[in-house]
């Protein structure tokens, strides 16, 4: 099943059938040339009678989504762009160290910063200590980051309230890239269920979005 819905994925980007494909390759033809994209995720579901297919194009953060029907035959009915959205809690310290901090959880981080280290582009130095928890790769909504980023935080809430009190960190950050389009983004909005979680933390939300690419031309 993988292996059809990559084939025809390829063949839509190649010789496009929805008018929708064929207004997004208008402004991303020169990021869709030959094998210069790839298949980021494919689900499948069961009960819906659907397959999603999630394209990552190089230079860009944001996905394709490609949703296929498969109730008789496998069927594309629909082609859009979704954001790259990724969720982080990232709590700082200038006077505890790495060790320190970690000491107050038994949750694992996905980073840690050391005082002194320097930034990715070599220029500047942290003047803290930290230790970074990342929601899960990939595509998906902000309910499922969300989701995500708190299953895992939830593992130690006694742990992670300490750590945020001793580092005054009280923020999740929400980083979210769309496609420019046509300048209309939607699908933010926060479930009862995933706001009642977050009040277990004291949590506020702090987001940080933006878009990138071209705009959708004219008709």
């Amino acid at each position: 099943m993988k292996e059809k819905i990559k084939q025809l994925v390829k063949r839509e980007l190649i010789n496009p059938t929805l008018e929708m494909t064929k207004q997004i390759l208008d402004v991303l033809q020169i990021e869709l040339v030959e094998d210069s994209f790839r298949i980021e995720r494919i689900d499948i579901d069961d009960e819906k009678k659907e397959v999603t297919a999630y394209v990552n194009i190089r230079r860009t953060d944001f996905y394709l989504e490609f949703i296929f029907n498969i109730a008789d035959s496998i069927d594309l009915y629909s082609v859009d762009t979704k954001p790259f959205i990724e969720i982080s809690f990232f709590p700082t310290s200038e006077t505890l160290t790495v060790d320190e901090l970690q000491k107050l959880t038994k949750v694992q981080p996905h980073r840690k910063i050391n005082k002194g280290e320097y930034f990715s582009n070599r220029k500047f130095q942290y003047n803290y200590n930290g230790l970074e928890y990342l929601s899960a790769k990939g595509p998906g909504n902000i309910t499922f980051k969300i989701n995500s980023l708190l299953d895992l935080l939830e593992t130690d809430i006694i742990g992670i309230k300490e750590l945020s009190s001793q580092t005054e960190c009280s923020n999740l950050f929400v980083t979210i890239s769309y496609h420019v389009g046509n300048g209309n983004f939607t699908g933010l909005w926060l479930e009862k269920e995933i706001i009642n979680r977050l009040a277990k933390f004291d949590f506020e939300l702090t987001f940080d979005i933006y878009a990138e690419g071209e705009k959708f031309k004219d008709e």
